[in-house]
């Protein structure tokens, strides 16, 4: 890409940022490019907003010379420029303009090395502006930001209510913020508050609603590189008015659209109310007007709610692990696929991944640096070596095959996730995060932000070989990459368990919905199974139930906390108005473990009557393994060998489908038989 504009180099650790110019009327927008040391503490105003269209109609001036900008850059800069409240009294730093773009040599070094600092640039700016583009309808946008404040207002009044300020020595009742949220949900004034819904088409709530929708639509959402932009810590301050601890509420992100603008606080609660709006009274949400919501709060879960909650682990530095990270990447967009994992691994808590990926623009596949996320995980070997491969959902050949913006395309071997792909196929849990002396936390002086603490214990979720010392497990192969410069092997060592017999297909979250449609077959598995699961004693029905929500409770923040997880169809269908604080919760819980197992996976009858969740992807005689390093069961195919040249020496061959929950066999029973003689560890390769 030529862009007509020639940069000066930058030396080690320094960025370039634009001085806005002042302009004549009429004339294009002005900007000098200014080198600066991010050591110095430059003050400066970072932009995060979605590239759109290649479209180079717009140009700025820029030290002199003509630049071409995009359509959504120049609007976004036209509204910066125009705005009464000065948002950029000194510096601006625009990604597409200070850092060179262009396709040579020189521009992929400097991108690799800049990509490197990018965390610390959005950290150290004083303000970090979220341009969620130019409304559609000006009129609903300006009515859009003061309902927004108008229902943060709501909640502050809710948690003043129930939580009031208190000297940090003061004792008080313990109430997290997944209470106030519930809370908050239970009781907002849905029917008699105008304010906050109006049903009737064109009355200003209804409009200001339609205003909101639109920025839960904008394309900005999906962008991969705003989590590193919009989750930046916000600069809290305390202050002390007689001896209570208040936390004036600041704004280091702030939400652009038109000539408004918005925090954090405003966009999250927003989406609370509008989840409230439908589901407090039954038959709402089918109303014309409430449909209006009911798409975006479904995309808006998938997109704003694991930004938001991301955020919130990102400002307590408990953000989880690189993998954890990575998935929570999946949904995003980015024009450069190796952006997937470029983006995440500098906010990932890992250390050492920045120091086995290094990003390299000029020479590095797509298949390079996927492939280096496992040797990243292979390179761990802390018995859970095989974690990567809960990323991993075989679709088929085609979908193997990516490319760089250069043209340079790659085939991805089955064990390496392709992460430029969304996948809604949440993994098996790998940890349980189990709260800790939860009433000594509750008062430290630290938590008054009022943010949970997410540095607490975490303990293997499942362990289907349980013991690192038993001698079959130090007799068997670790896993590693075949040694032969094609990354397309792995070789691993495990336990053929069982073989998929069959299954019951998934249409969709609702799994009470597909019981029903698959009922004959559900009941046809009970009858043969004699109403009893004989790998736990259990009655089938309490293992299905145990089986559909992975056997797993969630917390508040949708992480998994404890085992012992148990669907109750009954409890489910309870209307909110029915239920006290501590029951909603636990449904909201229930749901979340519910989606969680279901989205993506169908479940799966084994020749040995198991129960599994398996992926939607599986196909009848799929084998189910245990794996050495995976804290999981995993599904493999077989690899029939078709070609000439194919001698069928060497360990079998096999594809990985994805992981498997067998309900009765996560807790060391394949250890068990392996020491009793009933199983042996093989040596197999997937490819």
């Amino acid at each position: 890409m030529d862009l007509g504009f020639s940069y000066l180099p930058l030396k080690p650790g320094e960025i370039r940022v634009l001085k806005p110019l002042r302009r004549s009327p009429g004339a294009l927008l002005s900007f000098e490019i200014v080198h600066v040391a991010l050591l110095s503490q430059p003050g400066y105003v970072a932009l995060s907003y979605t590239w759109g269209r290649p479209d180079t109609r717009h140009h700025i001036s820029l030290s002199g010379q003509t630049f071409p900008i995009r359509p959504n850059l120049n609007d976004a800069l036209q509204q910066i420029h125009s705005s009464s409240s000065k948002i950029v009294t000194d510096y601006l730093w625009v990604d597409a303009i200070c850092i060179n773009q262009g396709t040579d040599d020189a521009a992929l070094a400097e991108r690799s090395i800049q990509i490197t600092l990018m965390k610390q640039i959005y950290e150290q700016a004083t303000n970090v502006l979220v341009w969620l583009g130019a409304p559609v309808d000006d009129k609903a946008n300006r009515l859009a930001f003061p309902m927004m404040r108008y229902f943060v207002k709501l909640h502050r009044e809710g948690i003043r209510k129930a939580r009031p300020f208190r000297p940090a020595w003061w004792p008080r009742k313990i109430r997290s913020s997944g209470e106030d949220v519930a809370d908050f949900l239970r009781t907002v004034p849905v029917a008699g508050d105008k304010r906050i819904f109006d049903s009737v088409p064109g009355s200003q709530t209804h409009r200001g609603w339609q205003g909101i929708v639109a920025l839960w639509e904008s394309p900005w959402w999906m962008r991969t590189w705003v989590f590193q932009e919009a989750t930046v810590p916000e600069p809290y301050k305390l202050k002390f008015i007689a001896g209570v601890a208040v936390i004036p509420p600041t704004y280091k992100v702030k939400f652009l659209s038109g000539d408004q603008q918005a925090g954090w606080s405003e966009l999250v609660t927003s989406l609370t109310v509008a989840t409230s709006i439908l589901s407090s009274t039954p038959g709402l949400a089918s109303s014309t007007s409430a449909s209006l919501l009911a798409g975006p709060v479904a995309r808006a879960r998938d997109r704003a709610l694991k930004l938001m909650r991301f955020r919130e682990r990102r400002v307590q530095h408990a953000s989880g692990s690189f993998l954890e990270v990575l998935d929570m990447f999946r949904h995003t967009e980015c024009a450069d696929p190796r952006d997937k994992v470029y983006a995440p691994m500098y906010l990932a808590p890992d250390d050492d991944v920045r120091h086995h990926i290094r990003p390299d623009y000029a020479r590095q596949t797509v298949l390079d640096v996927y492939a280096d996320v496992v040797r990243y995980c292979l390179a761990q070997g802390s018995g859970n070596e095989l974690d990567f491969l809960g990323n991993v959902l075989w679709l088929g050949q085609k979908s193997a095959e990516v490319e760089t913006p250069q043209g340079v395309k790659s085939t991805l071997p089955s064990w390496v996730p392709n992460f430029s792909t969304r996948l809604s196929l949440v993994p098996l849990p790998k940890y349980l995060c189990v709260p800790e002396n939860v009433h000594q936390r509750a008062v430290v002086f630290n938590d008054t932000r009022g943010l949970p603490n997410h540095n607490l214990p975490r303990v293997p979720c499942y362990c289907p070989l349980d013991d690192e010392e038993d001698q079959h497990l130090r007799l068997s192969t670790k896993p590693r990459i075949q040694n032969d410069n094609t990354n397309t092997t792995l070789l691993v060592s495990g336990v053929p368990v069982d073989i998929l017999k069959d299954i019951i297909p998934n249409t969709g979250p609702d799994l009470e919905a597909v019981r029903t449609v698959a009922r004959t077959k559900s009941h046809q598995w009970a009858t043969e199974m004699h109403s009893k699961y004989a790998a736990t004693g259990e009655s089938y029905v309490d293992a299905l139930n145990r089986t559909l929500s992975l056997d797993v409770m969630y917390d508040d923040l949708g992480r998994a906390s404890r085992r012992g997880g148990k669907l109750d169809f009954a409890f489910l269908r309870r209307a909110r108005a029915e239920l006290s604080l501590a029951e909603y919760r636990a449904q909201l819980n229930m749901r979340a473990a519910r989606d969680n197992a279901s989205v993506g996976r169908d479940i799966g009858r084994s020749q040995c009557d198991l129960l599994l969740m398996i992926p939607n992807t599986a196909a009848v005689g799929d084998t189910i393994w245990a794996l050495r390093g995976g804290r999981g069961l995993y599904l493999l195919r077989p690899v029939v060998l078709v070609h000439e040249d194919d001698s069928g020496e060497g360990p079998d061959r096999y594809r990985v489908i994805g992981e498997c929950y067998a309900h009765g066999l996560m807790d060391g029973e394949i250890s068990r038989r392996v020491r009793m003689g009933e199983a042996r560890f093989e040596n197999i390769a997937i490819i």
